[in-house]
């Protein structure tokens, strides 16, 4: 049996589909009715989580994908394409 101590909570990345240590990834979410980063991750709410790799957010801003279902709706490419640059701009 698997001691709680060692658990680590795992996420899916919104761009890649992948799961990773949610350590590992930045978490977002919708603050009235925008997207933002919630990089302290303090926010409550629904949130998505994305990897800061570049491949990855551009799959995100690419995405056909008509609802995230982590956020339980649909985000327009502009504002996909906001929080990317973001976060390059936090990685730089």
């Amino acid at each position: 049996m698997t001691s709680r101590r060692n658990h680590k909570p795992v996420r899916s990345c919104l761009g890649c589909n992948s799961r990773d240590l949610q350590s590992t990834l930045v978490r977002v979410t919708i603050v009235d009715g925008a997207l933002v980063l919630d990089e302290p991750r303090e926010r409550g709410g629904r949130g998505g989580y994305l990897h800061r790799d570049a491949g990855c957010l551009q799959k995100f801003v690419r995405s056909r994908v008509k609802e995230f279902r982590a956020l339980r709706r649909g985000i327009p490419r502009d504002e996909r394409s906001r929080i990317t640059e973001l976060l390059q701009v936090a990685a730089g």
